[in-house]
């Protein structure tokens, strides 16, 4: 078998974060094999803002395309840059008012030689479910949402899965209670985890890790290898337990709203 090195990997990583944020996310703008811009939602409230993705592959004119685009963007915007790039962005982007705010980790887990554990179906309860309502309690909960754009949220997902764009959507139930959610995305036979979020109150049992390890069965009887994910400084420890290897950081930076927009303003500005 070809063994697949760490660029392929990180080519395979961006494969699945394009696939999972065009399918969830109104409009996006592909600028190059490396730039990436997705605007979050189609209603104005605290959540609607626009991401820009530099990612692994030459930058090319691209820089010179997003900077200008940001200035004449109203909406609060999120800037993830590949750790080769943050040295000749950090600059630009603090002249545009941005602030560094987090480190997050590219991963990935090679699902033929870490195959995910066996988990007990019934207690707790694992489903795959096409249910949202119960999806995204946990997720809302987990992520600080409003009812609103929870339910904004839930509303994408739901044309994602109606437009048959790959993506699963699994919940862990105890005695009644749906405490634990997370989403799954397959794009060629490759995987990514996304939205892990537990109710609080259930928060450092095991719940997320059951639910991934059920989730990656999914993926592996799909023909999956690979799985990817983009883990927070809090959860890397945790993936790197479940057999998880590093990939490349991202350096996330943050500019707030300059003004507000109506939505038709806002999506005509933020894709460009």
């Amino acid at each position: 078998m070809h063994a697949i090195g760490p660029l392929d990997l990180a080519t395979l990583y961006h494969l699945t974060e394009h696939h999972f944020f065009a399918a969830t996310c109104p409009l996006h703008r592909r600028f190059n094999a490396c730039v990436n811009a997705y605007f979050a939602d189609l209603y104005v409230n605290e959540w609607n803002l626009l991401f820009i993705h530099v990612g692994s592959s030459p930058v090319g004119d691209a820089t010179d395309t997003i900077l200008e685009l940001i200035p004449r963007t109203a909406l609060p915007v999120r800037v993830m840059v590949h750790q080769d790039k943050t040295e000749c962005l950090h600059k630009p982007l603090v002249s545009l008012d941005f602030s560094v705010v987090e480190t997050t980790t590219a991963m990935v887990l090679d699902l033929a030689t870490s195959p995910p554990a066996s988990t007990n179906a019934i207690a707790p309860q694992i489903s795959l479910t096409h249910n949202l309502e119960d999806w995204g309690g946990p997720v809302g909960s987990a992520f600080a949402m409003s009812a609103e754009w929870t339910a904004h949220y839930q509303a994408r997902h739901q044309l994602a899965m109606d437009g048959n764009k790959g993506l699963y959507h699994f919940t862990l139930t105890i005695q009644g209670t749906v405490v634990c959610a997370l989403t799954l995305s397959m794009i060629d036979q490759v995987a990514r985890l996304n939205d892990v979020g537990t109710l609080a109150a259930f928060r450092g049992q095991g719940h997320a890790t059951r639910l991934m390890q059920a989730a990656m069965a999914h993926a592996v009887s799909l023909g999956a290898r690979w799985c990817f994910l983009e883990a927070s400084t809090q959860g890397v420890s945790l993936y790197r337990k479940m057999g998880f290897k590093d990939l490349f950081d991202y350096q996330a930076f943050w500019r707030g709203p300059l003004s507000a927009l109506t939505p038709q303003h806002s999506g005509e500005t933020a894709v460009g």
